[in-house]
Order: C-alpha cells, then sequence, then structure tokens
C-alpha cells in the first residue's frame, strides 16, 4: 500500500491556514493511500488550531502522532533512516487536483524539479534540487547509492562528508550558495523529475507556513496571487509553469569581466605598419590579418579567464567572439583562398590545444614548448605573406614577425609575461 507522510508544523496563529490545507484535498491525491500525519509541537501555538489541524486529518483517514519539536530536515532524515519501503513526504501547503499515488518511480528520489536560482530571502544562490513539498523516495536505495557515492572518495577524518539531506550554505568564490534539504542528495544520486502533467495534478505554496518570513524580502508582490489561489483553489492548476517564470527570471548568471585589454593607440599604428608591409598594402589582405588577430586574441583572452573551469569574460564580449568568427570566414580574402588558409586554421588550433595542455606541465622541457606554441597564431600570417609577395617576402616577414612577437611576450631575461 502506498505510504505517506506529512510534517504539520504551525509556527503561526495567522499562518495555520496553510498546515489545514491539504487535508482538503489529500484524498484527491492519495484516494487510498496509508497517511500518517505529524504533530510538530510548537507549544505557543493554541491547542485549539492543533485540535482542528488533528480531525481534518482523522476525518482523512489519517494516522495522527504528535511528535517532540523537530525540523523538517530532520524529519526526512529519520524518516529514510528508519523506513523500509517506499513512501512520499507531503506539505500541508498543497492543493490535488488529480491522482498521484499510482505513479511509480525506479529512481530514489522523485519530485518537481527546481532549477537553480538567486534567492531574495536567503540572499544565495540556491542549487537545484527536486522539490520536497512533493517527493517520492525509496530509501533503502536512496542509502545504496549515497553509499556508493561516498566511497568514490577516501574515507578519513581529514574529508569528512557532507550530511546530504541537510541544507547547507556555502561561499564560492565570494560568494555564497546555498543546498536547500535533500538538494546535495539530489546531486550525488540524481533522481526523476515530475512531468508537465503530473505537475498539472497539484499546486504547492511554497514557504506557505514561513510565508511571513519570506514574502516581505521579495521584489514581486506574490500575495495577491496567492490570496487569489486560497479564495479560490482551481486557479492553481496549471500554475507552476508561472512559479517556473519566477524561477527562470532569477536564474543565475556570473555578469562575466571586461577582459579584452584595449590596444595602446601606439600599438595600432604600429601593428597596422607592419600590415601593411605584410600584406604588401593589399587592403582585403590587411581586414584578413585584423579580423585573425582579434579572433586569436578573444580565445585566447577567454581561456585566460578560466577560474575553478568557468569562464570569467563578459558574455556580451564571448558572444561578440562568435560573431567575430562568423564574419571572419565569409571574408572576401579568406573565401579566395580558403584551400590555403582553411588548413592553417586547423593547424593553428592544434597547436594552441598543445601549448594549453602543456602551459603548467611540471616538465620544463613541456612548459617551453608550451612557451614557444603559444604564439603559433603567426603561421596565418606567413602564408598571408606568401600569398601577398611570394616565398622571398614570406621568409623575411616568417622570422620578423616570430621575433616580434616573443620579444613582446617576454621579459628581458626571457620570461614570459
Amino acid at each position: 500500500m502506498t505510504r505517506v507522510f506529512i510534517l504539520a508544523t504551525i509556527r503561526k496563529t495567522e499562518l495555520a491556514a496553510y498546515t489545514e490545507l491539504v487535508f482538503d484535498t489529500l484524498r484527491v491525491g492519495f484516494p487510498t493511500a496509508q497517511v500518517e500525519v505529524h504533530l510538530n509541537g510548537a507549544p505557543e501555538v493554541p491547542v485549539e488550531h492543533w485540535q482542528r489541524v488533528k480531525d481534518l486529518a482523522e476525518n482523512c483517514g489519517c494516522k495522527v502522532k504528535l511528535i517532540p519539536e523537530t525540523n523538517h530536515h530532520e524529519w526526512i532524515d529519520k524518516l529514510i533512516e528508519t523506513e523500509t519501503s517506499d513512501f512520499w513526504i507531503l506539505d500541508t501547503d498543497v492543493i490535488f487536483y488529480g491522482k498521484v499515488e499510482h505513479w511509480t518511480f525506479e529512481e530514489p528520489l522523485a519530485g518537481a524539479l527546481i532549477p537553480e536560482f538567486f534567492d531574495e530571502f536567503t540572499q544565495a544562490i540556491t542549487r537545484s534540487r527536486l522539490h520536497t513539498s512533493l517527493m517520492h523516495i525509496r530509501p533503502i536505495e536512496l542509502k545504496v547509492q549515497l553509499l556508493n557515492y561516498e566511497l568514490k572518495h577516501p574515507r578519513t577524518i581529514y574529508n569528512p562528508p557532507a550530511y546530504v539531506v541537510f541544507p547547507l550554505y556555502m561561499p564560492f568564490n565570494g560568494r555564497t550558495y546555498f543546498y536547500d534539504t535533500m538538494a546535495m542528495a539530489y546531486h550525488a544520486v540524481s533522481g526523476r523529475a515530475f512531468t508537465p502533467q503530473q505537475k498539472d495534478c497539484y499546486f504547492h505554496f511554497h514557504f506557505g507556513t514561513f510565508s511571513d518570513l519570506v514574502l516581505p524580502k521579495l521584489s514581486y508582490n506574490m500575495q495577491g496571487p496567492r490570496d487569489a489561489v486560497m479564495q479560490n483553489p482551481e486557479l492553481g492548476i496549471g500554475a507552476w509553469r508561472m512559479q517556473e517564470q519566477f524561477f527562470a527570471a532569477r536564474q543565475f548568471s556570473e555578469p562575466g569581466q571586461d577582459v579584452i585589454a584595449p590596444i595602446d593607440p601606439k600599438d595600432a599604428e604600429d601593428a597596422r605598419k607592419w600590415n601593411i608591409e605584410l600584406c604588401k598594402g593589399d587592403t582585403a589582405a590587411m581586414t584578413f590579418c585584423d579580423m585573425w588577430y582579434r579572433y586569436c586574441h578573444g580565445i585566447d583572452d577567454l581561456i585566460d579567464t578560466l577560474r575553478d573551469g568557468r569562464p570569467r569574460m563578459h558574455k556580451e564580449q564571448m558572444v561578440s567572439l562568435f560573431f567575430n568568427a562568423a564574419v571572419f570566414y565569409n571574408l572576401e580574402f579568406y573565401v579566395k583562398h580558403r584551400e590555403l588558409l582553411f588548413p592553417i586554421v586547423l593547424q593553428v588550433t592544434n597547436t594552441y590545444q598543445d601549448s594549453i595542455a602543456w602551459e603548467h606541465s611540471p616538465l620544463s622541457h613541456l612548459r617551453q614548448m608550451a612557451d614557444v606554441f603559444r604564439t603559433c597564431g603567426n603561421e596565418m600570417y606567413v602564408i598571408v605573406a606568401l600569398i601577398c609577395g611570394g616565398e622571398a617576402h614570406m621568409r623575411k616577414m616568417s622570422m620578423a614577425i616570430k621575433e616580434r612577437d616573443w620579444l613582446g611576450q617576454h621579459d628581458a631575461a626571457g620570461n614570459p609575461v
């Protein structure tokens, strides 16, 4: 038989309606399930409110227990530790529109997927998770998979694992990331996200029993829509789409930085002189060389901004880099000489990858090779010189450009700058 556990908490008298709400439609979602309601003791709440919740639950055929005062994540943790067969956990601020107890899942966790977003209440980037308002848990499978996850890492006193059921704040690069209840468990073992059709079967208010704390912190006035659904529950059908718009509008992304240093006017004038000499005044070839310079240095700047595997380049600059590439591969000079130039693009790209792979190698000879290879984009200028002026011109410009680039990227002692 399907089993359901509900933690009924009343923090404040004026929020009691969110604790009572689920019992209006509980048997729509779980018509035959064995439901156990745990009254979360709070002595400051008048006893008549607890009696009302108890009566509503018993009228739905639920078994009711008064438990010592606890919190949500500790309650879930105890269920996972003590239960041996599948069960559901259910919040009290939920309205059902269709039957859910027949849903089956092979995964250890199943629930509505909440994406990563910036939460104005916690002032943190809340990591994605399957929401615990309506969650199916297979406790044995979950514990086995969590143990398998832990066993991937050494088990010593120096690297204790996080307790994946509990919520946790953590700093990262000057920001705060928040793993809400069960979020770390989801990231450790994954799970099944509810389908749109499944989410149409119920509505969840989010933070109903502590809305007095959250709502004043939000920039969006959510009170009106919430009151409307409380007055007319049918308005909640499909409202999860609006909730997802709320999360989508708060998706977090690094703003990035303007990492491409502007060219000094003197350097620009010097480069123009070199370009004229290299291309023998061919304006189409000069435009090609200018675009190649921007393309290569844009890629190099993007790679240089990686920190912890994440680029810090401004989003607009990334887009501009791709725009530059689209224009570059359609330039008159490139189209005309594609058969000669395209292999150089591939060769330069491969050599640059060698440079990236070896630049921090513990072997000195590989670091030295990486230092030489990082100027491999010059090979394109060598071919342009061949096209514009022949072999003698190519040989002259090849050595001059490579020496110039080396001196510009090393100090007097020959160290890379």
